[in-house]
């Protein structure tokens, strides 16, 4: 769904706080580029400005991209602008800093995209194909060190494949579930790397639903476990892991850090009951 945005030459902040939008030049109609769209876009630097090379498109010349394909925080941002640009519209971008990307400002200017099919009126089959690409893109992008663009590709996947579950046909029920479950297992693995532990832990927990004795599923969320200090739960994965595979090293790595762990913890615990009856 596009962002509603004004039009008015006041600055609008994006409902996440990513981005501050103020118009140079207003758009005409109605319409808005979605997920999908191509998208004739021009990219210009203020001086001090956003670096060449932190987006998906040159800066300084006119190009075009399709609206979601970015595999960096920066590109979601240009994406999510475009979510609220009319065509011919020029506007001046303020980035605003996070964890994932730093802050830096340009002008857009969008000049003509193409209409796309809303995702909810797809058929299952275009759906999974999109999921599937998806899932592919995600694990080049895991592969290459990068998390975060895995994440948004497994998540996208997760997404097209929720929507039509009423819609799975008969034959391909088998492969449907196991694809989501491995996209659950590939997103918590990001999201490890991000630290986004609590996020690894639910994503894990779902791709256990359906085969409890999943070796990756439960390895990482006993690895969110451990960092979120929840040592019994930890434990608990991690031995499941060790009885179904006794000779996997990872495992047992984990396990020797999470018993020195709980070592260290009973220490301190015991040295701070000493002090009270000093």
């Amino acid at each position: 769904m596009n962002n509603l945005c004004p039009r008015s030459s006041s600055p609008w902040a994006s409902p996440d706080g990513t981005f501050t939008k103020t118009i140079l030049v207003q758009g005409m109609g109605v319409a808005k580029p979605k997920e999908g769209s191509l998208c004739h876009v021009r990219l210009d630097r203020e001086e001090g400005g956003a670096s060449a090379g932190l987006f998906r498109c040159t800066t300084g010349q006119w190009t075009e991209l399709i609206l979601g394909e970015g595999d960096v925080p920066t590109d979601a941002v240009l994406d999510q602008c475009l979510e609220t640009m009319l065509d011919g519209e020029v506007c001046r971008v303020q980035v605003s800093a996070t964890q994932n990307s730093r802050s830096c400002t340009f002008n857009l200017s969008l000049a003509g995209f193409t209409c796309v099919q809303d995702s909810w009126k797809m058929p299952f089959e275009e759906k999974w194909n999109l999921a599937l690409r998806d899932k592919e893109r995600g694990t080049q992008n895991f592969r290459q060190g990068n998390a975060w663009g895995a994440a948004q590709r497994y998540g996208r996947a997760l997404r097209f494949l929720v929507s039509v579950t009423a819609a799975v046909p008969l034959e391909m029920a088998e492969e449907y579930d196991r694809t989501k479950m491995a996209l659950y297992a590939n997103l918590a693995a990001c999201q490890l790397r991000l630290g986004q532990y609590e996020n690894a832990a639910r994503n894990c927990d779902k791709a256990l639903e359906r085969e409890p004795r999943t070796i990756k599923a439960l390895y990482r969320r006993a690895v969110a476990h451990a960092a979120l200090n929840e040592l019994e739960k930890a434990g608990v994965d991690l031995q499941e892991v060790l009885r179904l595979e006794p000779g996997n090293v990872a495992a047992q790595r984990e396990l020797r850090r999470l018993t020195e762990k709980v070592r260290e913890q009973d220490a301190e615990m015991a040295k701070k009951m000493r002090k009270l009856f000093v």
